[in-house]
């Protein structure tokens, strides 16, 4: 009876030691230190790219405002679905889509522009210089012209 009165309280002792033992809290974010733990790393700048139809479906003024805010951007691309998604546009629906895409340009003109080719009717911007000068040198566009 002695060797089980002994047996127990060696058990019920072993159970008080690992009871009271504290691992150490893990730091959060899921970085390392040199202890083995871990602390926060800070996230990578990155670029977003923001894709759109021809009435700018995708790129809306909320987004953009969104990721201008976002520290972690370092730039906007509003990229269109299509190289020829205006082709097809007259003057004055091109100059409909400028004053649109200037307002999302406006948000931060250090931060948002266009990428990629866009292709325009020779015809819509012959005496219209203006309109390539804001997709190219502006929105910084690839521009090119459809001749039909």
């Amino acid at each position: 009876m002695k060797k089980n009165v002994l047996f127990g309280a060696a058990v019920a002792l072993l159970f008080a030691f690992a009871a009271c033992t504290k691992d150490a809290p893990a730091p959060e974010n899921g970085g390392t230190t040199s202890g083995g733990g871990t602390t926060p790393q800070p996230q990578q700048k990155h670029n977003v790219e923001l894709k759109y139809k021809s009435g700018l479906q995708g790129i809306e003024m909320d987004s953009i405002y969104k990721y201008n805010f976002d520290q972690n951007v370092d730039t906007i691309f509003m990229v269109p679905e299509m190289y020829n998604l205006f082709s097809t546009l007259t003057t004055n629906q091109l100059k409909t889509r400028i004053n649109l895409l200037r307002e999302r340009h406006n948000v931060n003109t250090d931060k948002v522009f266009g990428k990629g080719e866009l292709q325009l009717w020779n015809q819509s911007v012959l005496n219209n210089p203006e309109i390539v000068r804001f997709f190219a040198d502006t929105l910084k566009y690839n521009v090119t012209y459809d001749v039909y």
